[in-house]
């Protein structure tokens, strides 16, 4: 077997290393030169059942709490001596000197979203700025009814009530309302726990009508309501 070997003359060589240089130093200035993230970031202090994963969401006057990251060549830039100011809906929240965090309340009835805007006029690459939308939602009332098609076999049975996005901090704030058949049950130690018993003598097909009501104590305004139909099938 024979191996030819080429000989390359200096010109070629220096041609390819300044290609290769160039190269190199227009992929570097490419990522000096790439434009600043803005990452805005929030949330809020409504209540939600424990073990809950999904976004908090803020419901109407519930407290948000925002801040925001700016990147620059790959890491965070200096805020400090920045003049941050904070919108929302195109009104005026807040502004100062390396303000990244700011808190507010929500409108005063839930729906819609807010549309809010941080600014950085006076950054070294220009003016830096970043809108995001945050949805005001109503409170919810879930029944947890692990029954397939809503049917159940055996009594008796036992459904749990979950309230989500209540501006409140803790359950104690809030009032449960269940009804079985239109008919208030007795008093449970846990209220958001409902125990349902039928008759030994109960048919087949029976239905049972829940419906379960979350109330806010300090804020008669603020509740909700479920209902879910059940048919006993022994």
């Amino acid at each position: 077997m024979t191996i030819t070997i080429k000989q390359f003359s200096p010109v070629v060589i220096v041609t390819v290393m300044v290609i290769i240089i160039t190269g190199i130093f227009l992929t570097g200035a490419r990522a000096q030169t790439a434009s600043p993230q803005f990452m805005i970031t929030w949330q809020s202090r409504t209540y939600v059942p424990p073990g809950f994963e999904g976004k908090i969401l803020p419901t109407a006057n519930s407290l948000i709490m925002v801040s925001f990251e700016l990147i620059d060549e790959g890491k965070p830039a200096d805020m400090s001596a920045q003049t941050v100011y904070w919108y929302a809906n195109n009104n005026f929240l807040k502004g100062g000197k390396g303000l990244r965090h700011i808190e507010f309340r929500a409108p005063d009835t839930a729906g819609g979203t807010i549309d809010l805007r941080a600014e950085v006029p006076n950054y070294k690459r220009g003016p830096q700025l970043k809108t995001i939308g945050i949805p005001i939602v109503s409170p919810k009332a879930v029944i947890e009814a692990p029954f397939p098609n809503n049917e159940f076999s055996a009594s008796p049975i036992q459904l749990t009530g979950l309230p989500y996005f209540f501006n409140v901090r803790d359950i104690s704030a809030l009032n449960f309302d269940w009804r079985v058949n239109g008919v208030a049950p007795a008093g449970t130690e846990n209220p958001d726990v409902l125990t349902v018993r039928l008759n030994q003598d109960a048919p087949s097909g029976s239905p049972l009508g829940i419906t379960f009501a979350v109330r806010n104590k300090n804020n008669a305004l603020e509740g909700a309501s479920v209902n879910v139909n059940l048919i006993y099938k022994p």
